[in-house]
């Protein structure tokens, strides 16, 4: 494939702006949290609900999640967009993210944040190593929603980030894109290469 062909898919997956979720886990010794975009409904059955987190494995949550089988999801708005900052910026091997925050524990363990627009509480089921990412597939234990309002997409963080934000989220994707595509050509040696030709 070439390069006009990688600028071209990208045009269509920036054609949907997702939202943005904090993700939460934590274990007996340790808490943490990430900003993601790739949280995804997995079942129709309102019985039965599911979801599924695609989350990279250099991200210190990742190792929470794992350790505590658990995670919390939440949607914010653009009020509370303070905390796609915390999240989206800060490492959370430097620091507790979650310290000073309001905070409830979950039946799974895993932090809620209280000031969000939503939640889910999130048993894993199973994990799938796709190189880059791993995908939880996790049962939905219990949820909450706090208030009326659209959550906070890509779009708008972006659209409302100072320059100097900007240009650290712009470093740290370029950084994640270095360090995961070594780990995709690593699953892709691993199993084999599934391109079509």
């Amino acid at each position: 494939m070439n390069p006009a062909d990688y600028n071209e898919i990208d045009s269509v997956f920036r054609l949907v702006d997702r939202a943005l979720w904090i993700v939460t886990a934590a274990t007996p010794s340790a808490r943490g949290g990430l900003l993601a975009s790739w949280i995804f409904q997995a079942s129709i059955d309102p019985a039965s609900p599911r979801l599924m987190a695609a989350i990279a494995p250099n991200h210190y949550t990742h190792r929470l999640i794992q350790g505590s089988g658990a995670l919390a999801v939440h949607l914010i708005t653009v009020r509370q967009i303070n905390y796609a900052w915390l999240f989206g910026l800060e490492s959370g091997r430097d620091r507790d993210k979650l310290s000073g925050i309001p905070t409830r524990t979950a039946r799974t363990g895993s932090p809620i944040l209280e000031d969000c627009l939503a939640w889910l509480d999130c048993q894993v089921i199973a994990q799938y190593d796709g190189g880059d990412r791993t995908f939880f597939l996790a049962d939905v234990i219990a949820g909450g929603r706090l208030a009326d309002a659209p959550p906070l997409t890509e779009g708008q963080l972006l659209a409302m980030a100072t320059d100097e934000q900007r240009a650290v989220l712009q470093a740290q994707l370029r950084a994640d894109i270095e360090l995961q595509r070594s780990l995709l050509a690593n699953w892709r040696a691993r199993h084999g290469d599934l391109s079509p030709r």
